[in-house]
């Protein structure tokens, strides 16, 4: 064979390997790049549905705490009806009956008569503070004003409204929860704080709205106790995209704080 072919064959040989081993290279990143942009594909399908099962677990909960709601609510009004419909009218004959007795001006007579007339505006008082309806009515700042002239006029506490910044109007539905979580919070004071001073206080701030409930009684350790209420707190709280927050130590009272975005 000539020089001069056996060189062309050659030359021929080497261009074809070349071609080959950069075909083979393009194979190889293509089936490399093909493998990683599948399991991107994967990783990033995996993650919408752990994402989607998370948000379906997050509206399940929120919808399961609106229907408990919406239970308690019911159940609440329902009573307060009966309050006022069936005791309160009772109670009414019987002031009735006690005016129509001979010596209404015994002292015992008297008594009985203050009594009755104090259990009819104690249920009455109750009444109010458990039908939605009249709270939505009168509003967050009144109802709350209601419930600590109740708690004062027991004599076993003294208590105070702060407001500050410029007030706006919250939507009924949260004023609604709101307001439960201040009985809640007002109940255990009574309950379980053994303080002397109970006070609640409104922020409105441009974007966001704080409430807090504080008392200056012994307080608790946050690391031991976790009640139904505080529990129902925060429930009520996370229902409506609020923070619930407890400050609590022994001897250094509670505060209870809500954080309420309003943009």
């Amino acid at each position: 064979m000539p020089v001069n072919s056996y060189c062309m064959f050659k030359d021929i040989g080497e261009e074809s390997l070349t071609t080959l081993i950069i075909l083979g290279t393009v194979i190889v990143v293509a089936l490399v790049s093909f493998v990683i942009l599948l399991s991107y594909l994967f990783t990033a399908k995996k993650n919408k549905l752990l994402k989607e099962k998370e948000l379906m677990q997050a509206n399940f909960q929120q919808e399961l705490l609106r229907t408990q709601l919406e239970i308690q609510e019911q159940t609440l009004k329902t009573i307060s009806e009966e309050i006022h419909d069936n005791i309160g009218q009772v109670l009414s004959l019987a002031k009735l009956n006690l005016n129509t007795l001979p010596n209404t001006a015994d002292p015992k007579v008297q008594d009985t008569k203050n009594l009755v007339s104090k259990a009819i505006n104690d249920l009455r008082n109750l009444s109010h503070s458990l039908h939605g309806d009249i709270i939505a009515e009168l509003g967050l700042q009144q109802s709350i004003t209601n419930e600590l002239r109740i708690i004062e006029s027991t004599k076993a506490f003294t208590t105070e409204l702060k407001i500050s910044g410029s007030v706006f109007k919250i939507n009924s539905q949260k004023e609604m929860v709101l307001f439960r979580i201040v009985q809640e919070s007002l109940n255990n004071c009574i309950k379980y704080s053994g303080a002397k001073k109970i006070m609640v206080e409104l922020q409105y701030l441009p974007q966001l709205f704080i409430l807090q409930v504080q008392d200056d009684g012994q307080g608790f350790d946050t690391g031991i106790t976790s009640g139904i209420g505080l529990k129902s707190m925060h429930n009520r709280a996370q229902l409506i995209g609020a923070s619930f927050n407890l400050h609590a130590a022994p001897g250094s009272g509670t505060i209870i704080a809500i954080e309420l975005p309003t943009n």
